[in-house]
């Protein structure tokens, strides 16, 4: 399938390793114009250079802090003067909150919400230029099942896919989509299922086990959910709450 990301400009906050590189690397493939941020310099260097690499058209990158406001809107407005505009805005980043303190909740509620809420307020005005726009706000399961520890993260991702309802509500007419999209248990290299694995490979099993289809998720397999809903492929899906767990939560949304 052609999903109309040839000469596309997305924006991923939180795009140089994990999910938002994964899905940075197909649109890339696909021949989107790319721009993405991370908290690492080294990693978003990295992974811009791999990006260039891939095919022609500009590949934007900058380390950024998103519990700054100033540096959040400061890495979006430059990246669309350095794509030309902005297509698709996809917020990816988060906290990762696990301890529920002080610090986690200020942390989440900067990155996982204020972030996207920033991000999107920039980008609006060129997102109005654009003739497929869309925004997606990637959340997590946590929002809506308990997974046995309490923290700031489910509710800040449950606050996200509130606040994508109210941008497709809102922003419909003027022809941007917003969508929220919640992966459940997700396997890459180097990530915190990858460390799972390797420290306590019981538990590990017991999580495959609880998936019907035997197994966590795969960042390309993410990748391609998130970039067919942001894309102009995926354009009657808006106002939507997308599910991409394998049937880990056994429950109805």
């Amino acid at each position: 399938m052609d999903m109309g990301l040839a000469g596309k400009k997305a924006i991923i906050l939180g795009g140089s390793r994990g999910i938002g590189w994964y899905t940075a690397d197909l649109m890339r493939d696909e021949g989107a114009e790319i721009a993405i941020c991370a908290r690492g310099a080294e990693g978003v260097q990295e992974a811009v250079e791999k990006l260039q690499a891939k095919g022609q058209g500009p590949v934007f990158g900058r380390a950024a802090n998103l519990e700054d406001g100033e540096e959040t809107q400061a890495f979006v407005r430059d990246a669309i003067a350095a794509l030309g505009g902005v297509d698709i805005l996809i917020h990816n980043a988060s906290g990762f909150d696990m301890e529920g303190d002080e610090d986690g909740w200020k942390r989440s509620f900067e990155v996982d919400i204020m972030a996207g809420v920033r991000a999107v307020e920039e980008a609006i005005p060129a997102l109005e230029e654009s003739d497929a726009a869309s925004i997606t706000l990637i959340g997590s399961m946590a929002s809506k099942f308990f997974f046995g520890r309490r923290s700031s993260y489910g509710p800040a991702k449950a606050a996200m896919r509130a606040y994508a309802n109210e941008l497709a509500q809102s922003l419909g007419r003027k022809q941007i989509r917003a969508n929220a999209i919640s992966p459940g248990a997700v396997h890459f290299p180097g990530g915190s299922w990858d460390q799972r694995k390797k420290e306590m490979p019981d538990f590990y099993r017991s999580i495959e086990k609880s998936i019907p289809l035997g197994r966590l998720g795969t960042g390309e397999e993410l990748a391609r959910i998130i970039a067919f809903v942001a894309s102009p492929a995926g354009m009657w899906i808006n106002a939507a709450h997308i599910v991409a767990d394998g049937g880990q939560v056994a429950a109805v949304d």
